[in-house]
């Protein structure tokens, strides 16, 4: 009885045609470019609209119309925006696909070192031949240091020096993915955002940036035990300093000064030095009681509801003021109390007596903090990218062959690069061949 095996029926060629075309286009050089245009024209949109902006700020400079397009586009946040990280990854894919296929390819030629035939490295263009009955052990021990044998049998040897050139663009798109890994990282999971702090007070929120602000907490707690701040003759700011303490778990662990260009760290957050702001708080004597307000503090004592509702350092020239609101059988009202005119000094209200005793700015110190955990990452990708370079430009890949022939024997070299440089070094080689006794 006789068994009939069955075939495996094979993959639909049709199907593996377009697998592959769909290999190659991603691999292909036309794919980078479209990637790359459109990387760069959402750099520039992302240059030309504001970033990070409050809607009030957008519908000052857009119809509503067009501020409804920025926000379906993520035009308001370009570099968080979908379509921008979508485009990333894309350029990501298209570059390991790159770096594989010459991967690959340089692999398959490693495997695949032979020794050309007699006619074949006649016709190279560096090439001479040597009559006598020396060894090619001799001629291929007198090349310059740096030379290893790739190929060796008994019709010939095969050296060759600069192989990690080969490697030099691997390394520079391996240096590109390291740094789109990083930045996406950074952008995926890092944040930015911005903490004021009066002198002794203390925080564990910041306000993130971006098109919807929103409050983060630190996980741990920022103290500003001393601000100063010094100024040029001509009024403009000299110097800003903070004294900040990390405060984690209720205990101090960490007290520096801070200024710009000089951050504190911890816990892989930085916080910068950014800014500085005047802040003004007004004295009220209030039927006799002390009340120090800022804007928009309120006030409700003995049926006394009031708000502290604007500043002005000049009211028609009669020096600064402090526009008061309060509350008048349940109608809001308001009046303007001012410092340097005394009957303006002093009001009653509701029965009650205030007095504006006094106006005082404090400063604030301004910390931007921000946490970007792909940055050593992308630091990481600009060494390798330099060391690519250097590879690329300043290593070249040189071969030379020795191979037996009826009548002596025939060296030939090939450079990929500098040839000049090389075909030097080919001359000095054919000296020395020529000088070795037969």
């Amino acid at each position: 009885m006789s068994v009939t095996k069955s075939k495996r029926p094979e993959a639909n060629p049709a199907k593996r045609d377009v697998f592959a075309s769909f290999q190659a286009f991603l691999a292909s050089v036309t794919f980078t470019i479209v990637l790359l245009s459109c990387i760069a024209v959402g750099s520039v949109l992302g240059t030309i609209v504001k970033q990070g902006a409050d809607v009030e700020e957008y519908l000052s400079l857009y119809s509503e119309d067009t501020y409804r397009i920025i926000r379906l586009l993520g035009l308001d946040d370009v570099y968080h925006s979908p379509w921008f990280l979508a485009l990333l990854v894309l350029f990501a894919i298209n570059l390991t696909a790159c770096t594989l296929k010459r991967f690959l390819s340089i692999l398959k030629g490693r495997g695949q070192v032979g020794l050309p035939d007699e006619k074949a490295l006649s016709s190279m263009t560096m090439s001479f031949r040597v009559e006598g009955g020396m060894s090619y052990e001799a001629i291929a021990g007198i090349l310059p240091r740096g030379y290893t044998r790739v190929y060796r049998e008994e019709d010939g040897v095969v050296c060759e020096k600069g192989n990690l050139a080969r490697y030099g663009a691997l390394m520079i798109h391996a240096s590109i993915m390291l740094i789109l890994a990083g930045g996406f990282i950074g952008l995926i999971t890092g944040y930015k955002g911005f903490m004021v702090l009066g002198q002794g007070e203390t925080k564990n929120l910041i306000t993130v940036s971006g098109g919807n602000p929103k409050e983060k907490s630190l996980g741990f707690a920022l103290k500003c035990k001393n601000f100063r701040i010094s100024f040029y003759p001509g009024g403009a700011p000299k110097d800003y300093v903070s004294t900040i303490e990390v405060i984690d778990g209720g205990t101090t662990v960490l007290e520096k000064q801070i200024r710009v260009n000089d951050p504190l760290s911890y816990k892989g957050i930085n916080i910068y030095q950014a800014s500085y702001q005047k802040v003004p708080s007004f004295s009220f004597n209030i039927d006799g009681e002390s009340v120090t307000l800022r804007e928009k503090d309120t006030h409700n004592k003995d049926g006394l509801v009031m708000m502290v509702v604007r500043f002005e350092p000049s009211v028609h020239d009669f020096g600064p003021g402090v526009m008061v609101a309060y509350l008048d059988q349940g109608e809001p009202k308001t009046t303007w109390f001012l410092r340097n005119v005394e009957r303006l000094r002093q009001k009653t209200i509701q029965g009650v007596t205030l007095r504006l005793d006094g106006i005082k700015e404090d400063l604030y110190t301004g910390l931007e903090v921000s946490r970007d955990p792909g940055v050593w990452i992308v630091w990481a990708g600009f060494a390798l990218m330099l060391l690519g370079l250097f590879v690329n430009f300043f290593m070249h890949h040189r071969r030379v062959y020795v191979r037996k022939i009826p009548k002596g024997f025939i060296v030939a070299g090939v450079a990929t690069r500098n040839k000049e440089a090389f075909r030097e070094e080919f001359e000095r080689l054919k000296e020395k061949v020529y000088g070795i006794p037969s």
